[in-house]
């Protein structure tokens, strides 16, 4: 069996089901999510199981005392990752970073980490997209815009602020400003033909602040909260093309975008770290343009 230690928010949990999935199809074995993280007992700031939103078939989900061993030993695992390699626990550690050694797993396997690097599944994409169809139908306003996002060069807009402005994030997460999205959506002026952009956010103070638009019809999308956000991601992957941000969410927002001839402009910068940042080439997809 392969079980994955989920953690974070929908995008953390999707690269992480993504990574095992793929393992556990190598394998030839039972997928299982431990959703032991998500007790109120071991997350400063608390995070619901997502996967659920999803079409995902044939997966077990479990609560186990392994998974809360392994949780609270994972920074001395880290240190040791190839010793305990050997007795089924396999870690990352850079999460943009692929590590080879997962090619080599055999047996039964925990993973405990992100994995946020196409690598680890970019075999069984097409069997991910399917997964990772949404479960739910949009009503509603959010019917509607999906008909106006089909029917238009649609550009998604994802500004993410809001919790990386507190000091915890900021030290780790680069905050995008003004230059950024600026030079995207010139990008996308230049190549699209009358585009028109959705915006998402939970900033949109600043936005109607610092950026614009040019001439092109803007829609604000404000309206997805609590347990309706991950509509946002739903309707984003819909759009033709995607400005994303340092984002998990955003990345597979843009990911799951089918459109044969999408732009996907993605920020150069991701973290506060430079060192970081240089490894961002082999986190984004091939075709996907950074600014």
């Amino acid at each position: 069996m392969v079980t994955v230690l989920l953690s974070g928010g929908l995008g953390n949990q999707m690269f992480q089901y993504a990574a095992a999935k793929s393992l556990a199809i190598r394998l030839n074995t039972t997928l299982s999510v431990d959703l032991y993280t998500f007790s109120k007992k071991t997350q400063a700031t608390i995070r619901p199981y997502e996967l659920g939103i999803f079409n995902i078939e044939d997966v077990v989900e479990i609560s186990s005392l392994k998974a809360k061993a392994v949780t609270k030993a994972r920074p001395f695992i880290q240190k040791h990752r190839s010793f305990f390699q050997k007795f089924g626990v396999f870690t990352d550690t850079y999460a943009i970073l692929y590590q080879p050694a997962f090619e080599a797993l055999t047996g039964d396997v925990i993973m405990s980490g992100y994995f946020q690097n196409e690598s680890y599944f970019n075999n069984i994409s097409e069997l991910l997209r399917k997964d990772f169809s949404f479960k739910y139908p949009l009503i509603g306003k959010n019917k509607d815009v999906a008909g106006q996002i089909s029917e238009n060069q649609s550009v998604a807009v994802h500004i993410r602020r809001g919790d990386y402005l507190n000091k915890n994030s900021q030290s780790n997460f680069a905050i995008l400003e003004k230059d950024y999205y600026e030079k995207a959506i010139n990008y996308i002026s230049a190549h699209v033909n009358n585009p028109e952009f959705y915006v998402f956010s939970e900033d949109f103070d600043w936005i109607k602040d610092n950026l614009n638009f040019k001439e092109f019809p803007v829609t604000f999308i404000d309206w997805n909260k609590g347990k309706d956000s991950y509509i946002d991601m739903q309707l984003m992957s819909l759009c033709k093309h995607n400005i994303i941000a340092n984002s998990s969410f955003s990345w597979w927002s843009a990911w799951l975008n089918n459109n044969e001839e999408k732009n996907i402009i993605a920020p150069e910068r991701w973290f506060v770290d430079e060192q970081k940042n240089k490894l961002l080439d082999c986190f984004y997809p091939q075709g996907w343009i950074k600014i």
